[in-house]
């Protein structure tokens, strides 16, 4: 299964494993959604010729109230697969939004915070109203907001949308430049304003 070039596999102790975890991600998602137990981490982005922090992405984390942090390698690949990821993204720009409105509110200078679109996102371009939802919800400028897309996204369709993005205001990170299937067509149609070398 899973390999067309041989016709039998062996059983392994840890596809046992592998599918007690992915049973144990899909039976708990929704719930930790509701409870929070998603967290958005920020990881600097740090200018070495300035030496200072220029702006933050946006990770998420699963911190489970029995088995502690849970890694992204053990749930984000689920989510991409049944559809999940959608929900997430969307609580993490929530989440990004929130923290962009408290630093104002707090008179600490804000930092853009780069946010992940998935790929299921670019199949429907209602995200793009969902984003500017959320924006004018918190009333934070859209300049502290930035879209990261990966660069293995290269439908037309995904095109448009990602062009959308740019006409709304938004900075566009093209994530992995160099690392699937390329891009340098995708770069001249769409307009990127940060690459992020894999």
């Amino acid at each position: 299964k899973g390999n067309a070039l041989q016709y039998i596999g062996y059983y392994r102790s840890d596809m046992r494993e592998k599918a007690n975890s992915r049973k144990f991600v899909e039976d708990n998602m929704e719930k930790a959604l509701r409870e929070g137990q998603f967290v958005m981490y920020l990881q600097p982005k740090y200018s070495i010729s300035g030496n200072h922090i220029v702006g933050t992405e946006a990770l998420a984390r699963w911190n489970h109230p029995e088995r502690g942090l849970i890694s992204p390698a053990c749930f984000i690949p689920a989510f991409e697969e049944n559809g999940f990821v959608v929900k997430l993204d969307q609580y993490i720009w929530e989440q990004a939004c929130k923290a962009i409105r408290n630093w104002i509110d707090q008179g600490i200078p804000p930092l853009p915070v780069s946010v992940n679109v998935s790929r299921r996102h670019l199949k429907d371009g209602t995200f793009v109203d969902v984003l500017d939802a959320l924006v004018d919800k918190y009333q934070i400028p859209k300049g502290y907001l930035e879209i990261e897309i990966t660069e293995t996204i290269d439908e037309n369709q995904s095109a448009e949308y990602i062009q959308r993005l740019g006409e709304h205001g938004y900075r566009l990170l093209m994530d992995d430049f160099g690392s699937g299937y390329s891009s340098l067509n995708m770069l001249k149609d769409t307009p990127f304003d940060v690459i992020k070398i894999d």
